[in-house]
């Protein structure tokens, strides 16, 4: 038996571990979940999620085996780390490493395992996703995929609590990034800041003639980095290729001069309302009719955006706002689309697919959580599903506090009737078009938004 190497960055990836907070911790549903589901996709007897400490290898969670744990010199994770890629054991009676291994030769008696890193920076994984077997096997391409998705799955969430302690010692931004009264475009001048988000902040602008409109700017820290850049000016493509009144209008679109840093703007049709988000806060859960017809006129506008090539991958209540335009009815604008994947330009009207795993949690379809590259049309209609559901009972269709919690959760289990949750009763018709959107093979969803609100709509009309 060969005793498990010390990779090289070994001090790093100690360190990294003790950051993340998790050494030693309870049991976690999550993470068992995940487990469970890698157990399932490899159909293998056993699978762990386990963490290498400098001399023990531990089990966070464990599936099919008593162990809680061993000593790192015995460990087959701490094979795997070292190699920063997926390590594949077919029969470990074949492997002069792992041949008289006492996990081996006793229990749980390994004779096939395969173990995923989990990287939290490039080049320092600690610990691992694995699978094991009593039997010696193999596993598909499909298989090994899956267990890495799985893995970069735990590996975000190990980063997010690594991360939580650097949140409260970020520097704070200043009050206000751009003077009030500072002209832009030769024409808007800025006025009172509207609200900022993670990667920018918008402000209220008017021009001689009294127009009203929002400008958003990206945030100076974000100007180097490429994939945010990128969101930005997608979003100005977007927006200057759609026509429909469902989706707020842009006006202009230029960057700062250098004396204020050459930070990026859009100018934006200026709302007065409330978003959906606000809606729900204020009132609760909406009668079916009223939300069914609001979210028909968001799938109107997240339609022409699938035509042009672009999937929105961030619908949720506060991008769907009420915008009150003069007439008797509030008109429903689908907002921000800076996460949206595609290039709306002619000659890529079928490109639907992005490069990073972005959006928000509660509201991503099954393959968006995956591989953010694999989305498409029906991904919208998937976080669609999830934003009536929450509308019509006040409640997200699938729970959980982290990330990692929700993508188990929607990985694993169906979501809850609306009944458990609804305050009165919904018709049939109600709980099966939401059903419908939260399938999780998306072959069987409503197969396009104008198919959506179609449905919608007759539903509302029943009312």
């Amino acid at each position: 038996m060969q005793e498990a190497p010390i990779p090289a960055d070994e001090v790093r990836r100690l360190e990294l571990l003790a950051a993340c907070r998790i050494i030693y911790t309870p049991a976690e549903r999550a993470f068992d979940e995940v487990a469970r589901l890698a157990a399932d996709l490899a159909g293998t007897e056993m699978a762990f999620i386990t963490l290498v400490d400098s001399d023990y290898q531990w089990f966070k969670a464990r599936v099919g085996i008593e162990l809680r744990g061993t000593p790192r010199d015995l460990s087959f994770c701490g094979h795997c780390i070292v190699g920063h890629h997926v390590l594949v054991v077919e029969d470990t009676l074949s492997d002069p490493r792992f041949a008289d291994n006492p996990l081996v030769t006793g229990e749980p008696h390994i004779r096939f395992y395969a173990g995923v890193p989990l990287e939290i920076e490039e080049g320092s994984a600690v610990g691992a996703l694995s699978v094991a077997d009593r039997a010696p096997r193999t596993l598909g391409e499909r298989q090994l995929e899956s267990l890495r998705r799985l893995a970069k799955q735990i590996a975000r969430e190990l980063r997010l609590r690594r991360d939580m302690e650097k949140a409260g010692a970020l520097t704070p931004l200043p009050e206000s990034l751009i003077p009030p009264g500072t002209l832009i475009g030769e024409r808007w001048r800025m006025g009172r800041e509207l609200g900022r988000g993670a990667v920018g902040v918008v402000y209220e602008a008017h021009d001689p003639g009294g127009a009203r409109a929002a400008v958003k700017f990206l945030l100076p820290e974000w100007r180097a980095r490429e994939e945010v850049l990128d969101r930005f000016a997608r979003e100005a493509r977007v927006l200057m290729r759609l026509t429909t009144p469902h989706v707020g209008r842009l006006y202009d679109v230029g960057n700062l001069d250098a004396a204020l840093g050459n930070v990026p703007y859009l100018v934006l049709e200026y709302l007065e309302g409330k978003d959906l988000g606000e809606v729900l806060r204020d009132r609760g859960p909406l009668p079916f009719p009223q939300a069914f017809r609001w979210c028909a006129d968001a799938c109107d506008g997240v339609a022409e955006a699938h035509e042009v090539g672009v999937v929105h991958r961030d619908l949720k209540p506060s991008n769907v706002f009420l915008a009150h335009t003069g007439g008797p009815e509030a008109v429903v604008k689908v907002l921000d689309f800076g996460l949206a994947a595609g290039d709306p330009s002619p000659d890529n009207a079928t490109r639907l697919t992005g490069d990073f795993v972005i959006g928000s949690p509660a509201y991503m379809a099954p393959e968006q959580m995956i591989a953010s590259s694999t989305v498409d049309a029906r991904s919208d209609i998937w976080s669609m599903g999830a934003l009536l559901y929450e509308l019509l009972t006040g409640q997200l269709p699938f729970a959980g506090q982290t990330p990692l919690e929700m993508f188990a959760a929607v990985m694993t289990h169906p979501p809850a009737p609306l009944a458990a949750h609804a305050r009165s009763e919904l018709p049939g018709a109600v709980e099966a078009v939401v059903a419908n959107c939260l399938q999780k093979d998306r072959e069987r969803r409503y197969p396009s938004m104008k198919a959506l609100a179609q449905v919608l709509r007759a539903v509302a009309a029943t009312a």
